[in-house]
């Protein structure tokens, strides 16, 4: 069984949606940063990595689910890109499928 790769592409503000439909932090996500990498976990290799974010990984868990195990997403290839709910902080994620 194979695990999935995932790395912070970009972490976004959109200043004008935050000011708009307060309250939010101001800034871009504080939880992830840009470059980090991680990594599925568990005897499948589909458990949330340690010290992600639960709500993006509720929006990524099935597609990281279909790259762990071998799967294309939307049938076109080992990557994909993803982002969490977060319409003011959007984070932005690289997925691949990896061996072990």
């Amino acid at each position: 069984m194979g695990r999935c790769k995932i790395t912070v592409l970009r972490t976004l503000y959109i200043k004008d949606l935050a000011e708009s439909y307060p309250p939010y932090e101001k800034g871009p996500c504080t939880m992830l940063k840009e470059g980090d990498v991680f990594y599925t976990t568990g005897p499948h290799g589909i458990d949330m990595p340690e010290g992600f974010c639960p709500p993006a990984w509720q929006s990524i868990a099935a597609f990281a689910h279909v790259l762990a195990s071998g799967g294309w997403v939307y049938n076109r290839d080992e990557v994909h890109i993803a982002s969490c709910p977060d319409g003011v902080r959007p984070v932005i994620f690289k997925m691949e499928g990896i061996d072990g």
